[in-house]
Order: C-alpha cells, then structure tokens, then sequence
C-alpha cells in the first residue's frame, strides 16, 4: 500500500498559503486589541451612568455551581462605555476566585466614558485587570492631566442568568457596552464571605469597584471584529498546512 504525496508544486503552493497564514496571524495579532477611532464611537459612551433608587428589589438568593448567594440590591444602575481591560473570574490564573468559592462574578470590565472618550487620552493610557482591580499607568504628564479618575470604573459583574454569563464572556477591549442591572452587594448564603459595591464614581483604592448584578447586557459595537476573525482562521490554516507539509 503506497501513501499519496504532494507534487513539488503542490508542496510550493501549501508553503506560499502557509505564508499567507502565518501573515495573516502576524497582522491579527497586531490588530485584534486595536483602539476603535474616534467615529466609531458610539454618541451613548459620552454620557454619564445612570444610578437610582425606584424599584430596587429586596434581597434575593441565586444558585451558580453548586453554590447559593445572597444578592442584596442597592441602587439601580445603568452604564454605557467603551472596555479599556477586562479580567475572566473563571480563567486558570485566577486562584482567588476559585478559593472563595465566587463563581457568581463571572468577569470585570474596565470601563471609560464620557471625559475620558472625549479627550481620546486613553490612547496613550496603559490598562490592565487582576483578579479584582483595575490599573493604568502613563508615561507623560500631559496624559495624566488630561485622564479623568472620575470616568473610569472597574465592574464586577455577577449574574445567575446562563445567556448573559456567556455574552459578557465574549466582551474584549476596545468594545463599547451597555450594561444594565443594580449596584449589589452579594456572599454566600450563611456565610460570613461576601463583596460590597461602591455607590459613587469618585472614589479610589480598595472598594471602589462597582460590583453590578446584570439584568441586560449588549456589545453595541465590537471592536476590530474583522481581525478577530482572522486570528482563529489564520490558525486553522497554518495548522492545516503544516500537517500536509508533514504527513504527505
């Protein structure tokens, strides 16, 4: 029994396409995490988050995994903004989750609006998410004058509901959101292990994160979707060229 192999110009073309592949996923790579322009915005991730107090819910108890929360609304809240970073609760990095036994906060968006959208500083700002905290960092001064502590807020968002665990899931930087639900303290139903939220937009340091029971959640415009395609695509490809280069 003889194995088919691949002509000499064949193997030529799979290693002009594996080329091609692996460009792609240079220029993918590059690209996926690109900041949208100024006209992509959206005109809602200008305005300011809209908190209340009419027809917050009483305490009310939610399962995840096993487990049963106690969820304690306090305002109702309402945000539009644009991910500068964001933190996956469930990733394998994540030890503090996992030890508190969290599995109701299912990711933190870092999220900008307003002053911070319009004076486009984030462009030069550094961004990046542990497993409950928000950081950015500048280089130049101008950027620090111009960045808005105020415009800027990590959310921890919990919800029991599976369709909007697995949207807010696929949310990446650069995407602009809208998120609506109540400002919530939540913990373990019997148990002395819980997180609070912050009431205000002001505050800095431990406890200012909005902890955010989501009730509704849309991507209103995702960001570099194209390019983010053509990272799974390129893969498939490079992959597939190789086994031909190998096996035939």
């Amino acid at each position: 029994m003889t194995r088919a192999c691949l002509s000499a110009s064949q193997r030529e073309l799979v290693k002009v396409v594996l080329l091609g592949g692996l460009a792609a996923l240079f220029l993918a790579i590059v690209f996926k995490d690109r900041w949208p322009k100024r006209e992509e915005f959206r005109p809602e991730v200008f305005q300011e988050p809209v908190q209340d107090d009419v027809g917050v819910p009483a305490p009310f108890d939610v399962a995840q995994r096993g487990y049963t929360y106690t969820v304690r609304p306090v305002f109702g809240y309402e945000i539009w903004g644009m991910v500068a970073s964001s933190h996956y609760a469930g990733s394998f990095l994540d030890i503090a989750h996992e030890t508190w036994k969290d599995y109701l906060n299912i990711k933190d968006l870092c999220l900008l609006w307003g002053k911070n959208l319009e004076t486009e500083a984030f462009r030069r700002v550094k961004f990046w998410n542990r497993d409950f905290t928000c950081f950015y960092s500048w280089s130049d001064p101008a950027s620090g004058r111009d960045f808005s502590p105020s415009h800027i807020s990590n959310n921890h968002l919990i919800t029991a509901d599976r369709a909007i665990r697995t949207y807010i899931k696929g949310v990446r930087r650069g995407d602009q959101v809208h998120i609506r639900g109540w400002l919530a303290a939540y913990g373990h139903k019997g148990s002395g292990v819980g997180r609070g939220t912050s009431t205000t937009r002001n505050d800095t340091g431990n406890g200012a994160c909005e902890t955010v029971y989501v009730t509704q959640f849309e991507i209103m415009r995702r960001a570099n979707a194209g390019w983010r395609a053509v990272l799974p695509t390129s893969l498939a490809v490079i992959g597939g060229c190789l086994l031909l280069l190998f096996l035939f």
